[in-house]
């Protein structure tokens, strides 16, 4: 064949590829969708390359956005739907979907969306979006608790905690530290699901009074004997930026700054070692009670697109310093994702714990947080203090009743 038909191939294919991809089923759905959201500018600049590249799929369908100050986003939705008026879809905080559906803002997606989707959402960001055998949302991106690890300190990583212990000891000289570990509730939590253990049932009652939760207090207790540990401070966090402790336990939303403290080179996030894991949140797009017709079938359409690989990239792109893109975590599985830190945390999450999202977690922060000390800082009886957490749980889920 001569090479110089080639680039005309190449174009029938691709103009073949685009008219399939916006075949009759894609072509024929009309519409209108309306979507508020308070996105970051960076975050914007993705998500206006969604819609358009949403908009080029289904010309038919209008699209309209509202940009609302964080502040005012959730008051002004619960509104302007509560009347009747307002969004078709909103993009907001996994914890404001049970609360939005009870109160019939937020419909259930369960009988609409392509099953085929839901298998491809990681599983932790996937549970909490599922409330009352129904789907109240979509999560649009995962962020979460990780281990972070500083490689020029400790090059290997750990696949159990007893390495882990291993290897911040063998990396401890000086005023260098192997580890400095947290263990707040809200960064520890997670290692419960790790070994097996549940907080809390679907209505919102303790279940971590038990031979399991036992189990994860033994691997906090564990943590110390791999350096000191910190209950909500930032002592770990800035030891970490000076380069003076191998292993942290953070937030993905620090790894940027962290980054940059000692050297991408030099940053990892590791898978988690067994018996350890972290809490995975996500934010969501919603499908509002005030979508009917053709317009919840478009906006429906929207929220599958925007979990879409090419949607997803977008969301992913680190962009520019001129155009800056939301570089956020892809919530759907198997994406090949540029970013290094973004890789590796998708990795990290696959073995992540959903946050629990429900209102009644509300009233676990305190009673759990106390438990943690007692046993770290007074040597306290792991089931004893449990039991107390488990009694303070229970009075509080009373009153909130």
């Amino acid at each position: 064949m001569s090479k110089k038909f080639w680039p005309l191939i190449v174009v029938i294919l691709v103009a073949a590829f685009v008219l399939a991809a916006c075949g009759p089923a894609a072509a024929d759905t009309k519409g209108k969708v309306v979507l508020w959201h308070s996105k970051k500018p960076e975050e914007t600049n993705s998500l206006n390359m969604i819609i358009d590249a949403f908009k080029a799929k289904y010309p038919n369908v209008t699209v309209e956005v509202l940009f609302v100050p964080d502040a005012d986003l959730r008051n002004k939705f619960e509104t302007a739907v509560a009347s009747g008026s307002g969004p078709t879809l909103l993009i907001g905080p996994a914890d404001w979907g049970p609360a939005s559906y009870d109160a019939q803002l937020v419909a259930d997606i369960s009988k609409m969306v392509d099953q085929k989707l839901l298998g491809t959402i990681n599983d932790a960001a996937l549970a909490s979006v599922k409330y009352k055998d129904a789907i109240v949302g979509l999560p649009i991106n995962i962020k979460g608790v990780v281990l972070f690890r500083n490689k020029a300190i400790i090059p290997n990583p750990a696949k159990t905690l007893d390495e882990l212990v291993a290897n911040s000891k063998a990396a401890t000289k000086g005023d260098v530290l192997g580890a400095n570990l947290e263990v707040g509730f809200f960064f520890s939590a997670g290692h419960l699901g790790a070994v097996g253990g549940t907080l809390l049932g679907p209505d919102g009652a303790p279940l971590f009074n038990d031979a399991k939760g036992v189990e994860w207090m033994e691997v906090l207790k564990k943590f110390k004997e791999a350096g000191p540990v910190e209950n909500y401070t930032d002592n770990d966090v800035n030891l970490f930026k000076a380069g003076k402790v191998g292993y942290i336990i953070d937030g993905t939303w620090n790894a940027k700054a962290l980054a940059d403290a000692i050297g991408a080179d030099n940053l990892v996030i590791d898978t988690w070692p067994e018996k350890m894991s972290g809490y995975v949140q996500n934010d969501n797009i919603y499908l509002t009670t005030v979508a009917t017709g053709d317009d919840a079938v478009a906006s429906e359409k929207f929220m599958e697109f925007f979990l879409s690989p090419e949607a997803q990239t977008f969301w992913a792109e680190v962009g520019t310093a001129d155009k800056p893109m939301a570089a956020g975590i892809p919530s759907i599985k198997g994406l090949d994702v540029k970013d290094p830190i973004a890789k590796m945390a998708v990795a990290a999450f696959e073995k992540g714990v959903a946050f629990p999202v429900i209102p009644q977690m509300g009233a676990y922060w305190d009673p759990m947080n106390n438990a943690i000390k007692k046993v770290l800082d007074e040597g306290a009886d792991p089931a004893a203090a449990l039991k107390e957490a488990f009694d303070a749980v229970t009075a509080k889920l009373a009153e909130m009743k």
